[in-house]
């Protein structure tokens, strides 16, 4: 089971989340953002318990607060070259005085904080997964979600956009399959010519119309291509790719024959045409594993895990890591009575 998030993400009776993978420079020592609802710790100023968020070391040190407010801060994703950290907040506050969900950008270490969407109270930059946006291996774009009518979307669903990351112009719809497919989840390629992303909608590559993994032309959206096209039984969710580019990690629920419990369990699969998916997890009943997330070295997944265990009796949200060619050596990296979640691993 999900415990809920305190922001309501539902996808189709199931509630989710999702992390996401990206290329990372050499320039500093390897990082793990994340968010925290804890109120206490060395460094932590967070007395009313909100979603803020952290970065720690990848063995779970080092562990600092980088956000200080009472909007909900979420989606944390580190650029390419490890400098500025790109999450999505929502909540009043100055930059925002709509308080609905906008994307930001900030340094590394917390500070110049800048909204880059801000597209007024009735288009919010979210996904219904609440996945996170998508840097371009270069740095210079940005991919992510946008709900709402605008004239790149005049039916107001659930769409794929670029921008420039620099300061959000250059806006394009590269999904734009009109009101009744969903489209969420973007996750650029490493050589950044594709986008994985989520579609959901009866259309002519998925006449069930359930959530499945699919390819796009990450310059103008075409050539799009289910990978995953598991029929209407199994909702296969949050695509990322392995830095070498050769294998997609998504998440996947619903009963198959790697999955009979059909929880939320996290998969590898070749990204040319979706073959050989491979379920990690496989945890049985009462354990959801979600939000995959590669180590710059393409040998570990850091993902988060939900259920009662030996790691963690509590049961709660915590973050865990994993060897990523066959789910071996699983280990909880935050093991605290607070809930953790959204990672990301980079430098």
């Amino acid at each position: 089971m999900l415990l809920g998030l305190g922001l309501g993400v539902a996808m189709a009776g199931v509630v989710a989340l999702a992390g996401v993978a990206h290329q990372a420079g050499a320039a500093s020592p390897e990082k793990i953002v994340f968010v925290s609802e804890r109120t206490t710790g060395k460094g932590v100023n967070n007395p009313t318990g909100d979603a803020e968020i952290f970065r720690m070391n990848p063995n779970g040190t080092g562990v600092r607060q980088l956000t200080f407010n009472q909007a909900h801060d979420n989606r944390p994703l580190l650029s390419p070259d490890g400098q500025k950290i790109l999450y999505r907040s929502e909540g009043v506050q100055s930059s925002n005085p709509e308080g609905d969900q906008e994307l930001y950008v900030m340094d590394s270490d917390g500070s110049n904080q800048k909204n880059l969407s801000n597209n007024g109270a009735n288009i919010h930059d979210e996904s219904p997964n609440f996945s996170p946006p998508s840097f371009s291996p270069d740095g210079t774009k940005i991919a992510y979600t946008s709900i709402g009518e605008q004239p790149s979307n005049p039916e107001g669903d659930s769409e794929i956009y670029v921008v420039n990351a620099s300061d959000g112009s250059g806006q394009t719809n590269l999904s734009n399959n009109g009101g009744l497919v969903t489209d969420q989840d973007p996750y650029f390629s490493p050589n950044g010519q594709k986008i994985a992303y989520t579609s959901r909608g009866q259309q002519t590559s998925n006449p069930e119309g359930d959530d499945e993994v699919y390819l796009m032309n990450a310059l103008d959206g075409t050539a799009k291509k289910n990978l995953t096209n598991n029929g209407w039984s199994a909702t296969d969710l949050y695509p990322t790719f392995s830095p070498d580019g050769q294998k997609i990690a998504y998440a996947s629920v619903g009963e198959q024959p790697s999955n009979p419990e059909g929880e939320f369990d996290l998969y590898v699969m070749n990204t040319l045409d979706g073959s050989g998916q491979k379920n990690l997890t496989n945890s049985g009943w009462g354990l959801t594993e979600f939000t995959p997330e590669f180590s710059p070295d393409g040998q570990k997944i850091v993902y988060t895990s939900e259920g009662v265990q030996s790691s963690n009796p509590e049961g709660e949200l915590e973050l865990y890591a994993m060897n990523a060619s066959d789910g071996s050596a699983k280990k909880n990296l935050t093991n605290n009575d607070a809930r953790d979640y959204y990672a990301e691993w980079g430098r």
